[in-house]
């Protein structure tokens, strides 16, 4: 499975840091007001600032280890860590209504010395034992403590605290190979041996389910069940098509920056002929160049007398002959290696770690070498201080007999094929983005749709709560108006007694018969609004005479008309019009229109 990842390295530390920013944008993104209780703005500062990180040391895969890089590099992981702890303070405050105090960075400054005496790797390597641990799992605590107070109690949140605290392992545990316990024994390049795959592989496939699990749990709908207009097409993308679509982005970015890896060398060979300055040739001539000096250099009588008896005193000549040629040839390091393939004496360039007690009989160059010819080998993109090559060549002792090997290793020039892939990973980014920008929208376009559903829910039920309160005081009012209209027409007759009527009376009663059938028509005219609103409104259509019809509208507000001094007359053109309509409710119309005429005809 190794030789899978050999040269990959530049994306993979890509697709690490694009899963730690997919995180952090969808953090940014989540605008629903019952998830706020949640400090997603501090995760998603973490998310962000840790993406970066990883980009940071793609960056020194493809132009070399830069201090510069590895400075900012320290500061932006540290920084990413420090917004996680944060999130799980204020997460904290946030459930139980307590702070926690800034005691929780003690650990840290009490190992400042420690970190400060292995340089930039020991700063870097102490932030994530202590910061990095801390943080993830303490912020993984926190999600945890959310998901036990949250009313609907969302299984996503588990599954994100569980993801977190595996990565908090990872990162605590799995860190950059230093000379200091335990990072000697468990690193980088121990789990690389054992388990065939980068941890940085491993620790971007947790960021980007811990992206996807943010992702569910933000898009959880509203729950309003509510089915729009057959023409209007909704839209809500899956967890499953969200990661279905990011993995089909990364994976289709990997072929095509490999293609254009492919591509750039097919140029390389293509330009060796005709450009003589070309990366290829240049190789060629240092690998010539070197294969003579380490020739020459395993002739020297210091060297093979160091492989014959090993003494001690030689040592040190040993050394300054191989940092003669180190220096000449500006290489990284050379050294001197028995034939079992332990280091008699090496020198390396400053920064190189120096690794006298590591056994090199496996390497390909040292196999080579001890086979009696030059040994060629080339270390690219395995991680940033590897990209280089090495040239050995076999030393013998006295009798002639190959008792050791002497090596140079050098560092190949930044390669116009890395840029080539850089190109490819650039695309590759913006293309997710694009991809993650068109999924948020179509989420925050759902959310608006829940919204306006919920907004229609409310005003149906609000529109039927109306329609009921206007049937029951409809039925009522027709109660009373009933009753006062019986007691008039009584009182019209003369009464229980049957006296007779005067004329002052009998105009009095007629007012109020009047009136309570104004007010009966008014009810009735109530209860049809609410039947048309539901639909509910019946028709019973009859053969009727149209100008009969008018003439008793007129006829029964002719009174009205009076009461403003305004003449009206009915002077059909035929005497009779018959129709099939509904005359109840025809004549309501007539009515309506006359009450309209007479209400704004001036008075005269």
């Amino acid at each position: 499975m190794k030789e899978l990842f050999e040269g990959q390295f530049d994306y993979i530390y890509f697709f690490y840091g694009l899963s730690f920013f997919l995180l952090g944008v969808i953090c940014f993104s989540i605008d629903k007001p019952r998830l706020h209780k949640i400090p997603w703005k501090l995760l998603g500062l973490f998310g962000i600032t840790h993406g970066l990180s990883e980009w940071l040391e793609m960056l020194q895969i493809v132009y070399g280890k830069v201090k510069l890089f590895s400075v900012l590099n320290l500061f932006v992981l540290a920084a990413s860590f420090i917004f996680l702890l944060e999130f799980a303070r204020v997460g904290f405050y946030r459930i139980k209504g307590k702070i926690i105090g800034i005691w929780v960075y003690v650990p840290i400054l009490l190992l400042l010395p420690l970190a400060y005496k292995f340089g930039i790797d020991g700063w870097s390597i102490t932030i994530r034992y202590f910061l990095g641990f801390s943080g993830v799992y303490f912020a993984s605590q926190i999600i945890y403590e959310f998901y036990r107070t949250d009313l609907k109690g969302s299984r996503s949140l588990v599954f994100l605290s569980a993801t977190m605290v595996l990565y908090a392992a990872l990162t605590a545990l799995v860190v950059p190979k230093a000379p200091f316990f335990p990072a000697n024994i468990i690193n980088t390049e121990s789990f690389y041996r054992l388990s065939g795959m980068p941890v940085q592989l491993v620790r971007g496939i947790i960021a980007l389910c811990m992206a996807i699990i943010v992702w569910y749990y933000s898009a959880t709908p509203s729950g309003i069940k509510y089915s729009p207009p057959a023409h209007f097409i909704r839209f809500l993308p899956t967890k499953w098509l969200i990661a279905l679509t990011v993995i089909i982005l990364i994976t289709g970015g990997w072929m095509f920056t490999n293609y254009l890896d492919y591509y750039a060398g097919i140029r390389i060979i293509k330009n060796t002929k005709a450009r003589a300055d070309s990366p290829l040739n240049r190789l060629i001539k240092e690998l010539t160049l070197l294969s003579k000096v380490t020739v020459s250099m395993s002739k020297i009588s210091v060297i093979r007398e160091a492989v014959s008896d090993k003494q001690q005193q030689n040592i040190e000549k040993v050394k300054e002959v191989l940092n003669q040629h180190k220096d000449k040839y500006h290489a990284l390091s050379s050294m001197l290696l028995d034939k079992k393939g332990m280091v008699i004496a090496s020198v390396t360039s400053e920064g190189m770690p120096t690794e006298d007690n590591r056994l090199y009989s496996g390497k390909p160059y040292f196999k080579d070498a001890l086979g009696g010819d030059n040994g060629y080998y080339f270390d690219l993109g395995t991680k940033y201080n590897e990209r280089k090559y090495y040239v050995s060549y076999p030393v013998k002792n006295k009798y002639g007999d190959i008792a050791g090997v002497i090596t140079l290793t050098k560092n190949i020039q930044a390669e116009p094929i890395l840029h080539y892939r850089l190109l490819s990973i650039v695309v590759t980014f913006f293309v997710c983005c694009l991809a993650i920008i068109f999924f948020i929208t179509l989420r925050h376009r759902e959310d608006f749709l829940d919204l306006v559903e919920r907004a229609h829910t409310e005003l149906l039920t609000v529109d039927k709560m109306k329609s009921d309160f206007i049937s029951i005081v409809s039925h009522e009012l027709r109660t009373p108006l009933t009753s006062i209209r019986n007691a008039a027409s009584i009182l019209l007759k003369g009464g229980i007694a049957k006296r007779p009527v005067n004329s002052n009376e009998k105009e009095l009663l007629n007012i109020i018969m009047s009136n309570v059938d104004r007010q009966a028509k008014m009810v009735s005219d109530l209860l049809d609004i609410s039947k048309i609103e539901e639909n509910l409104i019946s028709l019973d259509f009859k053969l009727t005479d149209m100008c009969a019809l008018a003439q008793k509208s007129i006829k029964s507000l002719q009174p009205q008309a009076e009461a403003k001094k305004i003449n009206m007359l009915f002077v059909p053109d035929i005497k009779e019009a018959f129709a099939s309509i509904d005359p109840d409710h025809t004549l309501r119309i007539i009515d309506n229109l006359i009450v309209n005429a007479i209400k704004f005809t001036p008075e005269g």
